[in-house]
């Protein structure tokens, strides 16, 4: 090939070289134009997304430019695009540093309603007042109040969201607790059963806390244990019957060392506390406040959660308040619940009592019969002997058998007063009219009164409802005790009635020989004789006691040696 040959066909290859770096070059400038162009367009609609965005927020700041609140605005997929500086403060995000979505902030069980409300609002276009909760960065649980809109684009097709945020979390809190102080207090007023009020106390601040483990425990001080009375648990039945009942003695556990102190404790991990006492199963946080009435423990409310950390001073202070509020009626509880077992307790020692009274009235009976047969008979063999040996028996043989006479009517006597102790009965059955100034004259003709003594009413007597023979019984036996021991040429005995709202007080008077202050008590006692005269069988006053007691009275004495002694008893009106 020559020369000129080669130079064509060189110079032809570098004519399509330059057509194709042309092409290229031409292919590159329009494909440049249009990536220019896409970008122009998205440049576009960002600003027109920015300019509805800003004029929306101009709106929205407008109404509510004095309210101190969160603002956040949202695209359609939930990615956070502005938020204010209180957005930031309330969430612990900024959106200037990370990519935030609002599905992040939604608390995980309000999750399905969350999503329910926010397809609403892009149905209706907006929605006030509506509540949830959020979960912050730092995992902090808040309760707030959001007013939303729709942003529009110029063919009305939603492009974002807006909305104000309010925190209501304290406000709540207090509100929550105000309605459960207020239920409580409304539930429990006009009860009186302790386990009732224990009810109501422990599933109230169950619900308070979020936990469906509530216990109260009641403290016994005589033997230093915790019984629970309520338990607001999975494991009690409908009928708020405890199963497997937890009995815990001072200071052992948590609970038993609350109720020692009386200070009130959070364990936020039970893991790490040696003195936890697991019930049916571990939970990881526990609350223990004490109940406290006059400076003593009564009570202990012990709640737990089965997460770490659960409880926060807030939840104590609540409870500290409720325990403070429910302490005079747990106490009112307390006490009425001793006196009913205390009432059943006394009843049933009166039934003991009425019946050993009847079997010791009837023993009586029978005791005084089978002794006085025996007496009668040595009396009669007594007076035989001596008939029979009339003119035989020397003065001392004769004195003794009047000595041995003597004996048996003592002995015959003080059986009669046995008898006629055991029979006064506290019966109260017999409730006549008695005019006591005519018991008094009635008297005055059966009792034996020395011509140098006198007995005299010094004001009127009453008339009072009763058995006359329970009285006639105690003024019988104490005027016969008084003219017994006048020692003067000229006694007396004077009889007279002071009364007060409720009582008659009656005394009776006598200017004999007095009783030394020490043997004050003794005399009322059975069988107690102070002289040990044959005429003085020491049952007198001790009957008196008796019938003054059945009626509820009560009877003591004044005395001075040599100058007169003064007997007092009540009676009721």
């Amino acid at each position: 090939m020559n020369e000129q040959k080669k130079i064509e066909i060189l110079e032809r290859a570098l004519l399509r070289q330059k057509k194709a770096r042309k092409a290229a070059e031409q292919i590159l400038e329009i494909k440049s134009l249009k990536l220019f162009n896409t970008a122009k367009e998205l440049h576009k609609v960002n600003a027109k997304l920015e300019e509805l965005l800003d004029e929306k927020t101009t709106q929205l700041k407008g109404i509510f430019e004095n309210i101190n609140d969160a603002y956040i605005v949202m695209d359609i997929d939930g990615a956070v695009i502005k938020m204010n500086d209180n957005a930031v403060h309330l969430f612990g995000y900024d959106h200037f540093k990370e990519k935030i979505n609002v599905v992040n902030l939604i608390y995980q069980e309000d999750f399905g309603y969350a999503m329910d409300s926010f397809s609403e609002l892009i149905e209706k276009g907006s929605f006030s007042n509506y509540t949830a909760r959020v979960i912050t960065k730092n995992r902090e649980v808040k309760w707030v109040n959001i007013n939303a809109s729709v942003v529009y684009d110029k063919n009305n097709i939603p492009i974002a969201a807006q909305g104000i945020i309010r925190d209501i979390t304290v406000q709540r809190e207090k509100r929550l607790v105000l309605d459960m102080i207020n239920n409580i207090m409304k539930s429990i007023l006009g009860k009186e059963d302790l386990h009732e009020i224990a009810w109501e106390v422990s599933s109230s601040i169950a619900d308070y806390l979020s936990t469906n483990d509530c216990v109260i425990y009641l403290v016994d001080e005589k033997v230093k244990t915790l019984e629970q009375i309520a338990a607001f648990q999975n494991r009690t039945t409908q009928g708020k019957q405890i199963l497997n009942k937890v009995v815990l003695s001072f200071g052992e556990g948590i609970v038993g060392n609350v109720a020692k102190t009386g200070i009130a404790k959070i364990v936020s991990d039970t893991s790490k506390d040696k003195s936890y006492v697991e019930d049916d199963e571990r939970r990881l946080s526990e609350i223990t406040v004490p109940i406290i009435n006059d400076g003593q423990v009564i009570a202990v409310i012990d709640a737990e959660h089965k997460n770490k950390n659960y409880f926060v001073e807030a939840h104590l202070k609540t409870i500290e308040n409720i325990a403070n509020l429910v302490s005079l009626q747990f106490r009112s509880a307390i006490n009425l619940r001793e006196r009913k077992k205390v009432e059943i307790k006394n009843r049933q020692l009166l039934k003991k009592l009425a019946k050993s009274n009847e079997e010791l009235e009837e023993y009586a009976h029978i005791v005084s019969h089978d002794l006085k047969s025996p007496l009668r008979s040595i009396s009669a063999l007594n007076s035989w002997i001596q008939a029979d040996n009339v003119g035989k028996f020397d003065a001392m043989s004769l004195q003794n058998f009047k000595d041995v006479d003597a004996t048996l009517e003592t002995m015959e006597n003080l059986i009669s007063n046995i008898l006629e102790y055991s029979s006064i009965s506290a019966n109260l059955e017999i409730n006549d009219d008695v005019d006591l100034n005519a018991l008094i004259e009635d008297l005055k003709t059966v009792l034996f009164v020395p011509r140098n003594i006198s007995i005299n009413i010094l004001n009127k007597l009453p008339i009072i409802r009763g058995d006359k023979t329970k009285f006639q019984q105690v003024f019988q036996n104490l005027i016969s005790n008084a003219i017994k021991f006048i020692d003067k040429e000229k006694g007396f005995v004077n009889i007279d009635v002071a009364a007060d709202a409720n009582f008659y007080t009656f005394s009776i008077s006598d200017n004999g020989i007095g009783i030394e202050k020490q043997h004050f008590d003794k005399i009322f006692k059975i069988f107690q004789s102070l002289n040990g005269s044959k005429d003085s069988n020491g049952i007198g006053l001790s009957i008196v006691k008796k019938i003054v007691d059945i009626y509820s009275g009560e009877v003591w004495l004044t005395s001075e040696v040599h100058k007169g002694t003064t007997f007092y008893f009540t009676l009721k009106k």
